[in-house]
């Protein structure tokens, strides 16, 4: 019972909070368990529904890491080509420039 009861907990603790995940991981994991489940059947001829079940537990996981993956090498705004300059932009009446060489 108390093993249940720190399982409900850690799942409500769990889903407080939710990051910032990529959608293609989403539906990375979809894809890839609605194709694991349909291998899964019809490998497995004696137990087609173990079969999906399992296909669908691989295929989701490995869905989702290489829907991560894909969506990770993705360039993001600001990155890539078309990236903005790295120094900030100059405002009217306040620069900075470098010391001198001093020769050192």
């Amino acid at each position: 019972m108390a093993l249940v009861a720190v399982l409900a907990v850690s799942l409500f603790v769990g889903c407080a909070t939710t990051p910032q995940q990529d959608p293609y991981m989403y539906s990375g994991a979809g894809l890839g368990a609605l194709f694991g489940a349909g291998l899964g059947a019809a490998i497995n001829h004696g137990n087609p529904w173990r079969g999906a079940a399992i296909g669908a537990l691989l295929g989701g996981a490995g869905g989702g890491i290489a829907g991560e993956m894909y969506g990770r090498s993705l360039p993001t705004q600001g990155q890539g080509y078309y990236a903005p300059p790295s120094a900030p932009p100059q405002q009217p009446g306040y620069s900075y420039s470098p010391p001198p060489n001093s020769g050192y």
